[in-house]
């Protein structure tokens, strides 16, 4: 599952919020400034981190529209 870094670890709520809002999706924190995120379905694991990415783009995509900026790395090191 991919991991992602969030440079603001007071936002982890929200976007655990946003992405399980959907049944198709599982999101768990995973240190206090990390989330690991699995979209359930018939995804290899290449394809699982890109609809993960979009996911967590389209939430910060809303957020810099609301004029809060958090930034979001995927972690290619840490792969569960």
């Amino acid at each position: 599952m991919p991991v992602f870094r969030v440079s603001e670890p007071d936002a982890l709520p929200s976007i655990l919020e946003d992405l399980t809002a959907r049944g198709d999706c599982l999101a768990e924190v995973i240190g206090p400034n990390r989330l690991c995120v699995s979209v359930l379905g018939s995804y290899n694991s290449d394809a699982m981190e890109m609809e993960a990415e979009i996911r967590i783009r389209a939430w910060q995509a809303s957020q810099r529209a609301r004029g809060i900026e958090v930034d979001i790395d995927l972690d290619r090191r840490r792969r569960n």
